[in-house]
């Protein structure tokens, strides 16, 4: 508990008024010092009476860079008290709340704007309640922090690149018919290794005329510096294949996202995009991409593609092979 500058000044004015009854006489004590007392003495008694007030805040939804979203906060207290509320905010974030004095409880709104890709934080939150009289006040740490998850930017890439690619080899796939011995020029896509270990010679697997769907693995990497233009590229390249409804699986730094399709997993490779760092992935993958001081680049079937000509790449995807 701290006095304020309202207190302090009624502080100087009971000494001024003590020096006066030394000089003039007790009157002059009696009439100032007993009220500044009594003021005191129920400012005091009026917060260390009050509960902790409680903040009430719902994490907001995660989206894009220069997205907003509005924040709602709710201040419950049992004791009206006048307050004044202040918060940090995070890289990567911005606020129209520069902190403000309330009457509590209450509830406020402001928005936030999104402006870089990660895992954010709204909080910690102080609020700083003062008595009726305004003499003392008391301070309450909120260290809980609010996570405010920021999508990697997307790039509009639509039916084209590796996308109209990718769908257009899907159409040659079938469904699963049965097993054969694995004769020269077969795909090794098409070998099945588990059943392969059990005999001498490769098995591979063959389709009937119904198509099922197809299974996409990309892996992201990038070096030191780099992993907002990955994430960026990754993320772009998974959604506009989802979206075309393949399943997608994903290999980052750090960890994966396991192969499936809809819109749950478009969420699922979109948070794990936005939490990326640098590194290698090891993983083996039907679309490689990597981001280094030379800029972002696709691997598909072997074969090395800048990511701005995506369309390029969609060719070598398409007929499956890579050419020298």
């Amino acid at each position: 508990m701290r006095p304020t500058r309202r207190a302090l000044g009624l502080v100087a004015l009971v000494g001024l008024a003590v020096w006066l009854a030394i000089t003039f006489g007790a009157r002059s004590l009696n009439a100032l010092v007993v009220p500044a007392l009594v003021a005191l003495v129920a400012a005091a008694v009026q917060l260390l009476l009050a509960d902790r007030p409680t903040i009430r805040r719902r994490p907001p939804a995660a989206g894009f860079p220069g997205e907003t979203r509005r924040i709602e906060l709710a201040i419950e207290t049992d004791d009206p008290l006048a307050a004044r509320l202040s918060e940090q905010v995070g890289d990567g974030l911005a606020s129209s709340f520069e902190g403000a004095t309330l009457s509590v409880p209450t509830t406020i709104e402001y928005e936030i704007e999104l402006r870089e890709r990660g895992e954010h934080r709204l909080g910690p939150l102080t609020l700083t309640v003062t008595d009726a009289f305004g003499l003392l006040s008391r301070t309450f740490e909120y260290p809980r922090r609010t996570p405010v998850l920021v999508y990697p930017e997307l790039h509009d890439i639509g039916d084209m690149g590796v996308v109209g690619g990718f769908a257009e080899r899907a159409d040659k796939r079938e469904r699963f018919d049965g097993l054969r011995e694995y004769v020269r020029g077969d795909s090794l896509r098409d070998v099945h290794w588990k059943s392969s270990a059990k005999r001498d010679d490769l098995v591979v697997m063959e389709f009937d005329g119904t198509r099922e769907l197809t299974a996409l693995t990309v892996a992201a990497e990038a070096t030191a510096g780099h992993a907002d233009e990955m994430a960026s590229a990754a993320a772009s390249i998974a959604v506009s294949l989802l979206d075309a409804g393949f399943a997608v699986e994903l290999q980052y730094p750090g960890g994966e996202v396991e192969r499936t399709g809809g819109e749950q997993q478009r969420e699922r490779v979109l948070g794990a995009l936005a939490r990326a760092g640098t590194g290698r992935v090891e993983h083996e993958a039907d679309l490689r991409i990597l981001t280094d001081d030379r800029g972002t680049r696709l691997t598909v079937d072997g074969r090395e593609f800048p990511f701005e000509s995506i369309g390029t790449a969609a060719n070598a995807v398409a007929t499956g092979r890579a050419e020298s």
